[in-house]
């Protein structure tokens, strides 16, 4: 049986000399990781408080997923519970084999062979001789190093010593395994070679802790996840809800710290555009919204292709950034001298401030267009994206040669058809023979189908869409 139980553990690193130099001054005063304290009388003692109070236990079967930003105090946390730091308070209790798998060279020594090295690791994980011995043939198979084995270490390319590594701290029961999502495997055909081999290590691991900036990865490995922020564990639980938790935060701080940016450049083009609006009225904050969206609601990348801003939709009764976007007629559309992209909008019957869809809902796209030259059979088309996941692209079955005027366009999809996470639909226009963009929106609407819950209900699904499909299961 394996646990770990941290009580109120704090770590802290004291930084001299921080003082003497600009440079390191300035990094200080930017730093993104944990807080930053200023001792004595002038503030010479700096320290950097990397953990504050974390408190956390963990049994068998738990596979633990930590999220943040750099500095947050992931990689800290591993090192505390490997034993290589020290709390400064608090008290940490391990159970089980620590198995730290931070590199792919757990100590190995340059002037030792290969074989010399699988012995002195296996010795410092608390082996027998023969219980070393018994693994070499595994290991030799793994590697594929051959006789290279008989030859110190620092005869090897990088990618050899790689390889040994790996086959080594994956050759022996991990017990506590502590993983850096800095970890690699070498070269292309090894990595593959290699990802059997590390799932069925992680499954002999009573309990895994997974330190990674990506929730791809924590979704596929883990079954907890928590966040953590300058230090400290601001949220835990069930590894799709908090990595659901982890993408908004993520997303929304990005928004807020652009249209920010963008609400300010737009208040010094109000102030040089407008007159007669005194400082503080409502109609001063519409022009600066205006100006705003006149000037970066969207940026053209090339080709007819454009990338919308999220915080930059036009308000149209209320504030619906991610649901509607819209482009009025006094300001240069999205397209060309053929055709213009008006709007896009989502429609369904229950959309909420934080763009939220039921799966039972009838989610239904609508895009509308103005032709202006005849003779174009003009197709339009939605994207459909799970985060950085193509889901699909959809267009009308039957098309034609479109006269000038106003269109408008709809895309339905089915009810229970898209699984859970965030949406990403760009818009787009193309005509056929020959084929040409005339606008392609990306990231145009926004939404999240979040995960039902419903007593029976299987969770964390994997793909992109979960249709209900006609079963027949019948006894024979």
């Amino acid at each position: 049986m394996a646990t770990i139980i941290l009580e109120n553990v704090s770590a802290q690193f004291p930084i001299y000399g921080a003082q003497q130099r600009s440079l390191r001054k300035a990094i200080f005063q930017r730093a993104t990781g944990g807080s930053i304290e200023r001792e004595g009388k002038n503030g010479e003692r700096i320290t950097v408080k990397a953990l504050s109070d974390i408190s956390l236990t963990l049994h068998d079967g738990d596979r633990v997923g930590l999220l943040g930003h750099n500095g947050a105090g992931k990689s800290t946390l591993l090192k505390l519970m490997a034993g290589i730091y020290e709390p400064v308070s608090g008290t940490i209790k391990v159970e089980g084999r620590i198995t730290p798998l931070f590199d792919t060279m757990p100590g190995l020594d340059g002037e030792d062979t290969g074989y010399e090295n699988i012995i002195t690791s296996g010795m410092l994980v608390g082996m027998t001789r023969q219980q070393i011995e018994a693994k070499i043939p595994e290991i030799e198979e793994f590697c594929e190093l051959g006789e290279y084995l008989t030859l110190p270490v620092r005869t090897y390319s990088s990618g050899m010593t790689m390889r040994l590594g790996f086959a080594l701290v994956t050759a022996f029961d991990p017990g506590v395994l502590l993983m850096d999502e800095g970890f690699g495997t070498g070269d292309q055909r090894f990595a593959e070679r290699a990802e059997a081999r590390m799932k069925e290590f992680i499954g002999r691991s009573r309990i895994m802790v997974l330190a990674s900036h990506s929730d791809t990865i924590i979704r596929s490995m883990c079954n907890k996840a928590i966040i953590m922020e300058t230090g400290k564990i601001i949220a835990s639980g069930p590894v799709n809800e908090i990595c659901d938790q982890y993408y908004e935060s993520v997303h929304r701080a990005a928004v807020i710290a652009k249209r920010a940016t963008q609400l300010k450049q737009a208040a010094a083009i109000a102030a040089s555009s407008f007159d007669g609006a005194e400082p503080g009225t409502e109609n001063e904050t519409n022009e600066i919204i205006e100006a705003q969206d006149k000037c970066d609601a969207w940026e053209d990348a090339g080709n007819g292709v454009f990338r919308l801003d999220d915080a930059s939709r036009i308000i149209s009764g209320e504030i619906r950034p991610r649901s509607l976007v819209s482009f009025p007629s006094d300001m240069r559309r999205p397209g060309d001298d053929v055709a213009r992209l008006c709007s896009a909008r989502l429609l369904v019957d229950d959309l909420d401030d934080l763009e939220t869809i039921d799966r039972d809902e009838l989610i239904c796209v609508e895009m509308t267009f103005e032709v202006l030259k005849p003779g174009y059979v003009l197709m339009p088309n939605f994207h459909v994206f799970l985060g950085d996941q193509y889901v699909f692209v959809s267009s009308p079955p039957q098309i034609s040669e479109l006269a000038p005027g106003i269109y408008n366009s709809t895309m339905s999809i089915p009810r229970g058809f898209l699984n859970v996470g965030f949406f990403i639909i760009g818009v787009a226009l193309t005509s056929v023979n020959p084929l040409k963009v005339h606008f392609y929106v990306q990231h145009a609407l926004r939404f999240h189908v979040p995960e039902k819950t419903v007593a029976g209900v299987i969770k964390g699904i994997p793909g992109p869409i979960r249709p209900s499909m006609e079963w027949n299961v019948t006894h024979t």
